[in-house]
């Protein structure tokens, strides 16, 4: 949801009143020369001054709609955390055109003013419609401009000053202005930029009654959040009766290549006329999006990058288990994955290697699987067959003379033999072990069945230990040891699905509509998992989960009342 700055009066700094003047005046101190020197592209210094007044503030929240619904307000509105909302300092661009944000790239910026934030408060009406809100208050800030009508854009917590470094300051240099630091840490400092246009009047105002103004603002970064309803029943007949528990998520695909300072929207991706600060639009009888926000990589993707590509993912399970984190608790059984960029994509070129996604893990607990000695405990799988050993799997592929292996090959005397004795030996048996026979140049080297798996596949079993294995011994990764062979090791029963993020769903499960899979700033994706039908991948894959998705806006927290 859009934050809201409304210079309609003169800041009070009481509220935490050490650390909002100290701010103010640091801020009076590094933007005072900015703040009188001639106008930034307006021809020259000017004589006449006004003093401008901001309020940075975020209306209520209303109800949640579909899943997930197209158009400007989605399924909703959200509230932020206090990191997620704190404002520091907004630097706003003064210009004029009759066009206002979609005027000329070439339309100069008259001034950039920095405006320190003071501490944040509550205000409001009943029945106004906005209720509650969280209010930023600037001091009266002096801007070197000539009386007169001028657009605002403003860009909160602004990274450095890079509107400084540019040779000619224009319109263009502020809409096109590339950003790909939107947050610091795991989530502050969020930067935020106008959501709509807005215009301000000066007339020599004094410091007393400062000019006033409206202008909304986002945030550039999207949130991804899920939530789990407990432990899950698995659907699958061919796993019944298997429980399956969501341990942690991660975002896939999170984009870093960059967003455009301001967001902008047009009837085609390829659009080079788009509509700057434009409202994303959904048919009104469906809730299908008609229009796409556009991002510098939307139709070229070549040049993007992503902090988690998933079409280079790890296959070792155990990177996944560091990266899918249960996430940070945000109340009523939600949990925040993370943060991530605006990342939009034409419906036609929609692909895993493009599209932002959420792997979860989680634990698999199987029923009636012999010998499975503890729950969480490492199993295999053979197509659709479960074992808790090795040794079961052998013996239900190879049948009872498995386990006269031993004493067969002990009979042998000679490499003939135990090429003879390697030919009685399934074809496509899952451990390699026929074929390692088979391979033998040298007598000396037959080994029995579970010496090759502790050699050949790192593997292990104790009989004593309740059939407890042990993998990845002597420096051998097990499961890349026997995965040439069909059998999918799921350590430690964990196992992964893949969910592809929804922005706007079409209703159409053959084809994929306007940006029916995409990210978009300001947005909060709420991923309910319902229910999980089958046993997922032993590291993520095609394997998917029945999700609910609400995507909402964010807003301001209320007011906190602190103790001092």
């Amino acid at each position: 949801m859009r934050h809201k700055i409304s210079a309609d009066r003169t800041p009070s700094l009481r509220g935490r009143a050490g650390v909002g003047l100290l701010l103010a005046l640091a801020f009076a101190a590094c933007t005072d020369d900015q703040a009188l020197s001639p106008d930034v592209g307006g021809g020259g210094a000017v004589e006449v001054r006004s003093y401008v007044s901001l309020t940075l503030s975020t209306p209520a929240s209303p109800g949640t709609r579909a899943n997930p619904t197209g158009g400007e307000l989605g399924d909703g509105q959200e509230d932020g955390t206090a990191d997620e909302n704190a404002v520091g300092s907004v630097v706003v661009f003064f210009y004029q055109a009759e066009a206002g944000v979609n005027a000329l790239a070439t339309t100069p910026v008259s001034a950039a003013v920095v405006f320190p934030v003071g501490p944040a408060g509550t205000e409001g009406t009943a029945g106004s419609g906005h209720e509650v809100e969280r209010t930023y208050v600037t001091a009266a800030q002096e801007v070197p401009l000539a009386d007169g009508t001028y657009h605002l854009l403003a860009v909160a917590n602004p990274r450095d000053s890079w509107w400084e470094q540019a040779e000619e300051l224009t319109l263009g240099t502020v809409r096109d202005h590339l950003e790909t630091r939107q947050w610091t840490g795991t989530g502050t400092d969020f930067l935020m930029s106008s959501e709509a246009d807005a215009t301000i009047t000066l007339e020599a105002n004094p410091a007393s009654e400062p000019a006033t103004a409206t202008i909304d603002i986002e945030r550039l970064a999207a949130r991804i959040d899920y939530k789990t309803t407990g432990t899950y029943t698995c659907k699958d007949p061919q796993y019944e009766g298997g429980k399956v528990e969501i341990l942690g998520a991660a975002i896939v695909n999170d984009l870093t290549s960059g967003s455009y300072l301001l967001k902008r929207v047009a009837d085609e991706p390829g659009s080079t006329t788009p509509v700057y600060l434009g409202d994303e639009t959904a048919d009104a009888a469906t809730g299908a999006a008609t229009n796409y926000v556009l991002t510098p990589f939307t139709t070229d993707p070549d040049v993007a990058t992503y902090g988690l590509p998933y079409t280079d993912r790890s296959d070792d399970p155990n990177d996944w288990a560091g990266w899918t984190q249960p996430g940070t608790s945000v109340g009523g059984g939600w949990y925040r994955i993370g943060y991530t960029q605006e990342n939009t994509t034409p419906a036609k070129a929609t692909t895993e290697e493009r599209n932002t996604g959420v792997v979860f893990r989680a634990r698999f607990t199987p029923t009636g699987m012999p010998d499975y000695w503890a729950t969480g405990e490492t199993f295999f799988a053979l197509g659709n067959q479960l074992f808790a050993t090795m040794e079961d799997m052998m013996r239900w592929f190879c049948g009872p003379d498995f386990d006269r292996y031993g004493e067969l090959l002990a009979a042998c005397t000679g490499l003939d033999e135990v090429h003879d004795f390697a030919m009685t030996l399934p074809e496509g048996e899952p451990s390699g072990y026929r074929d390692y026979l088979l391979g033998l140049t040298d007598y000396a080297g037959a080994v029995k069945w579970s010496d090759y798996m502790l050699r050949a596949c790192g593997y292990s079993m104790s009989e004593a230990d309740g059939h407890a294995v042990t993998l990845d011994q002597g420096d051998v990764v097990t499961r890349r040891a026997l995965q040439p062979h069909g059998v999918r090791t799921y350590e430690d029963a964990q196992c992964y699905y893949t969910w592809w993020v929804r922005h706007a769903n079409d209703g159409n499960d053959e084809t994929n509509g306007p940006m029916e899979y995409a990210i978009v700033r300001n947005n909060i994706y709420k991923l309910t998992v319902q229910s999980v039908y089958s046993l997922g991948g032993y590291v993520p894959g095609d394997e998917s989960l029945s999700i609910l998705v609400y995507v909402n806006d964010w807003l301001l927290l209320p007011q906190e009342e602190i103790p001092l």
